[in-house]
């Protein structure tokens, strides 16, 4: 064998073949310490693991001799265990045969073909080669996805089935105070990222601004109001007074003595003892206690602001050992993403939808599936040119709580059992999208309390097996290409083929060159998430000029700026695409010609990815700058607390800002412009580039 061989490989072929290790030793002439010792360690080389493999003398035991025994051209190969590495292993033998072809050939003709190949091949192995993904669960406030998604992990404290309760804070809303990521690790432990000091000094004086007498400002979440509380001992106290609850808050009687805003914000600050809450990280004790009450009450503590370890949290990772992450070759962590609140263009959200090595997990209620909340986002995902749809990106998981799914109509007769209800509600779901044209999703279902999570996770990790295959028939496709090219290089009507194909490209490159007028104005999106936004969130972004979490001004208009870029170019896609089909029809007797051409397929398909990122961070810059010098966030914050019809009068507002600033209309221009060149530099060069035949 050529190659060191990971422990965990050698154990799987012992314990598979039934083997103790004192039993495995006897037969390798050794005793039982030493192949404990050999199979603690993270590798064994060569010759010692050639002995063991030997010595258990089963099938799985050659196959793994065989495999660590081909010799790689990239690097040492991807782990036995890898789901992989059969896919990985065509891919590397298609980089070493191409590196050998371009070294016998140098012709001209023959670079823009050995070009896109290798990209490919290079692409899908950089994929391919990480088993990390990322599960994010996201649904509306309220919606039950923390429940569901401890029950699916494991994360659960106290005795049976049915008297366990999640590990993480749950309730009917307003819960958890930031996303939190769970990851699979030999023992218990918690990350925590935290606010910045000037950040949390922000937060205070915004809710005791929001407490003074006569305020009509914002204020902050319920959620930061609580963790805020806590760290300056400032909670809310309620007690009965005969048969009526009265409550007593600390903060608006400093502020009724007499104290000003700064004075009593000064207080709080002080109380939170921020230099001592500088703790980022803790590792359970080894023995010291059940793993998952300690981090259940850790991750309570934390999330409330009652650690005084710990600062007001930004993210909160939970380190566990679980067998649902860590399944099928994969390495997965699961993100609770914060609950949403109407508007679903928020940052984070987009990060991860466009991030692709994530499973975007659409979760909603039983009853309303598929929710509001639900089809907005897998319209956005068109609106924007998202490529999360057809690369498998996004699912719907549905909720049932009690006998939810029992008490679904069936077609013949009563439904006794949960699946049935399954069935009849995905049919509907299905139906429901398809009426409202929105791409078929993948369903699933998970009852916290009745369903095994087993399936669930299998089911996930299904999809992101599905996910993944994207690239493996990327790489694949690659790999059947660098043979044809082999094959056919001596084929002079496919040289002139590519020449014609060439010419053709540019032309429609030429054509498709210049981006069309605006389709869709920018603030035409902020208006429109405006009239979907909770007023409350619209009136805490404009007393912070447009900077608050759940309804961020510049990603909202950068989004705007996206969307328009994705109608701009909708057409000129759409004729380059049709062009390489007319092309592909032509020489579909050329193999070597047809696989170029689905390599630039695929580029062009991710160039255009690329280019609409960009859209939105140039929007997001632009019109950020645009609204940090603006003059209109005290007209707008004025109108707050004024009687009904706030939203729809700060809409008007800001459309007449848009319409009749010079400055807006500047931004507009400039971002214009930066999108053109944007579209001519990260899509229309590349693929020219990529055709280039001659110096």
């Amino acid at each position: 064998m050529a190659y060191p061989i990971p422990t965990e490989v050698l154990r799987l072929v012992r314990e598979e073949e039934g083997l103790s290790q004192a039993a495995l030793a006897r037969q390798m002439g050794t005793v039982a310490s030493v192949l404990s010792k050999l199979e603690r360690a993270d590798e064994a080389e060569p010759e010692i693991a050639a002995r063991y493999l030997t010595a258990t003398g089963s099938d799985l035991a050659r196959e793994v001799q065989d495999y660590y025994a081909r010799l790689w051209f990239q690097e040492r190969p991807p782990s036995f265990l890898h789901p992989d590495r059969e896919v990985l292993w065509t891919i590397d033998q298609a980089l070493s045969s191409l590196a050998a072809f371009r070294a016998d050939n140098e012709d001209p003709i023959l670079r823009g073909p050995i070009g896109l190949l290798e990209s490919e091949l290079r692409i899908a192995e950089a994929y391919l080669r990480r088993r990390d993904h990322v599960v994010a669960w996201v649904g509306d406030i309220g919606v039950g996805k923390t429940t569901a998604l401890t029950y699916a992990v494991g994360l659960l404290v106290g005795d049976g089935r049915s008297s366990r309760r999640p590990a993480f804070p749950v309730g009917p809303g307003r819960t958890t105070v930031c996303e939190t990521a769970i990851r699979n690790a030999a023992t218990y432990g918690i990350l925590v990222d935290a606010l910045a000091d000037e950040d949390v000094l922000r937060l205070t004086r915004d809710l005791v601004s929001s407490l003074a007498p006569g305020a009509a400002g914002a204020g902050v979440s319920a959620e930061i109001a609580r963790v805020l509380r806590h760290m300056s001992g400032m909670k809310v106290v309620t007690t009965m007074v005969g048969d009526d609850p009265v409550s007593t808050d600390p903060i608006a009687d400093l502020l009724a003595g007499g104290l000003g805003i700064d004075e009593v914000t000064d207080r709080l600050i002080v109380a939170m003892n921020l230099a001592d809450r500088r703790e980022r990280q803790i590792i359970l004790p080894e023995g010291s206690e059940d793993g998952l009450t300690w981090v259940s009450r850790l991750v309570s503590n934390i999330n409330s602001g009652l650690d005084g370890r710990f600062g007001v949290p930004t993210r909160i990772t939970v380190l566990m050992p679980s067998t649902h992450l860590c399944a099928d070759g994969q390495t997965l962590q699961v993100v609770d993403t914060r609950g949403i609140e109407s508007v679903t263009q928020r940052r984070d959200l987009a990060e991860h939808g466009d991030d692709s090595r994530t499973l975007m997990v659409l979760c909603s209620k039983f009853a309303d599936a598929p929710n509001a909340t639900v089809q907005r986002q897998l319209q956005e995902s068109l609106d924007t040119g998202s490529d999360a749809s057809i690369h498998r990106r996004q699912c719907i998981l549905v909720l049932p709580r009690g006998d939810e799914a029992l008490e679904m109509p069936g077609f013949d007769e009563p439904i006794i059992l949960r699946q049935q209800g399954y069935a009849v509600r995905r049919k509907e779901i299905e139906q429901a999208l398809a009426n409202a044209s929105l791409p078929a999703t993948p369903v699933y279902f998970f009852d916290a309390r009745n369903d095994d999570p087993d399936k669930i996770w299998k089911t996930l990790r299904g999809q992101v097996a599905e996910m993944r295959a994207v690239y493996g028939n990327r790489g694949r496709t690659a790999a059947a290409g660098v043979t044809n090219l082999r094959n056919n290089v001596d084929d002079v009507r496919a040289a002139e083929a590519r020449l014609d194909v060439e010419q053709e490209i540019r032309r429609i490159l030429a054509a498709a060159a210049t981006l069309p007028d605006v389709k869709r104005l920018a603030h035409q999106n902020l208006i429109d998430q405006m009239a979907i936004g909770h007023h409350s969130s619209i009136a805490a972004s404009i007393v912070r000029r447009g900077e608050w979490e759940s309804f961020q001004f510049a990603h909202i208009l950068g989004q705007g700026v996206r969307i328009d870029a994705n109608l701009r170019t909708r057409a000129n896609t759409l004729r380059i695409e049709h062009k390489l089909d007319d092309l592909e029809q032509k020489y579909s007797e050329l193999p070597v010609v047809v696989q170029s051409l689905q390599a630039l397929r695929g580029r062009l398909t991710e160039r255009r990815q690329e280019f609409l990122a960009m859209a939105r961070a140039i929007g997001r810059d632009a019109y950020g700058s645009l609204l940090a010098a603006a003059d209109i966030w005290d007209k707008s914050a004025e109108r707050y607390g004024q009687g009904a019809g706030y939203k729809r009068d700060i809409a008007v507002i800001w459309r007449e800002w848009f319409e009749n600033e010079q400055a807006a209309a500047e931004t507009a221009r400039m971002t214009g412009e930066r999108l053109q060149d944007a579209w001519t530099n990260s899509v229309v060069g590349p693929l020219k580039q990529a055709m280039q035949s001659e110096d």
